[in-house]
């Protein structure tokens, strides 16, 4: 089954992700030396900025060297996917910028795994997050991480803060031949963490003493597992090269599409994912090839009034009878044409002129034909 990494369940009060993203070949570019600071605030300010953006709940989080994890709790898959694309964005131009890396900073798009309901269950991510920089040997301690970490925003009870730098503001400034601060065009954020859903029924002090006992598991599990051998300490963290190619391969694992531990919470979840896939395709005619999320349907072909609709459909005639004649009005394109009989040809056309559908200006059509003898008229493309 071809599950989608995009599904959320429905859920009146919210859902708890995971949500992970690991930079292109696992370099180390996230690195938080030479400067910490630096490197900190212009995160969390890129973090706070982005929840002004689209608002959500951040319940941790953890910025290691190769890959980030965070702890949201959100409502609607719009919000999630709309945070992301302002924090993996906007994250990369400041860490190119602190880099000088050019090209593209994640390896792929990033990873969204739902989490049930169910208090163990998150309590357990919650101890995943917060294992980060001690199960690999490098501190001995998550207060320790010199990265953007939540370990000491939790145990105390304070907000992250870092500052949004609009770059904008800052070349426009410069290009006027003012001088410019580090600090001028900076917006602060403080960036606070929710608690759980599943633990919020716990006041302030019991969860800052959860969060507590659960950064000494951790401690304790990583002196096992070292067996008396040392760390590799801060100053090792702060040394790596953002740009040398990682001599072991990162561990490849399948995704689990949900984090769960009861048979019941299993069953709901991979229940809704499979209503949820059913709906998603036959909400395209069930053929795989043009689907719409239920609720925002796009017809199938788009009969436009006045002059730019009339010059469409004559348009769209003369392309089933193979006639390119478009009077000075429209230009085409044909690209994919295979064998005689059995090639796809696509055509795009631009209507001139004012539109009646959305009043932007000229709209863009592609024709689809498998074969010579039908064609489709697809919906617009505003250009």
């Amino acid at each position: 089954m071809n599950v989608s990494p995009r599904f959320l369940p429905r859920r009146t009060q919210g859902v708890l992700v995971e949500v992970t993203a690991r930079t292109i070949g696992a370099r180390a570019i996230l690195t938080p030396g030479p400067n910490p600071r630096t490197f900190n605030e212009i995160v969390v300010g890129v973090m706070g900025r982005a929840l002004e953006v689209s608002p959500l709940e951040l319940c941790a989080c953890v910025w290691t060297s190769n890959h980030h994890h965070l702890l949201v709790f959100v409502h609607e898959q719009q919000q999630l996917s709309r945070f992301m694309q302002h924090l993996a964005c906007n994250v990369s131009k400041e860490v190119g910028r602190l880099r000088d890396w050019t090209g593209a900073l994640w390896a792929r798009r990033y990873d969204a795994i739902v989490v049930s309901d169910e208090p163990d269950v998150q309590r357990h991510r919650l101890k995943y997050v917060l294992a980060h920089g001690v199960k690999e040997g490098l501190v001995e301690s998550p207060l320790e991480w010199p990265g953007v970490h939540a370990a000491k925003a939790l145990v105390h009870g304070e907000a992250l803060e870092g500052f949004w730098f609009n770059r904008s503001k800052e070349w426009a400034a410069r290009n006027r031949g003012l001088d410019v601060g580090y600090y001028d065009f900076a917006t602060k954020y403080q960036v606070h963490l929710s608690p759980l859903p599943a633990l919020r029924d716990l006041s302030p002090e019991e969860y800052r003493q959860m969060v507590a006992d659960l950064i000494s598991e951790v401690e304790e599990e990583g002196r096992q597992k070292r067996e008396g051998d040392p760390v590799a300490g801060v100053e090792a963290i702060l040394s790596q090269d953002p740009y040398q190619v990682p001599t072991r391969r990162p561990k490849r694992s399948a995704r689990p599409v949900f984090h769960f531990h009861s048979q019941e919470a299993k069953e709901s979840l991979w229940g809704e994912l499979k209503a949820f896939i059913e709906e998603y395709r036959s909400a395209g005619g069930g053929d795989g090839r043009h689907r719409s999320v239920p609720g925002r349907q796009l017809p199938s072909a788009v009969a436009v009034p006045g002059p730019a609709g009339a010059a469409a459909s004559a348009f769209a005639a003369d392309a089933a009878s193979g006639d390119r004649g478009d009077g000075g009005r429209q230009a085409g394109r044909r690209s994919g044409t295979g064998p005689a009989g059995g090639g796809r040809r696509e055509d795009e056309v631009r209507v001139a002129g004012p539109s009646h559908v959305t009043g932007h200006g000229p709209l863009s059509f592609r024709l689809a034909r498998p074969s010579p003898a039908g064609c489709r008229l697809t919906p617009p493309l505003v250009s």
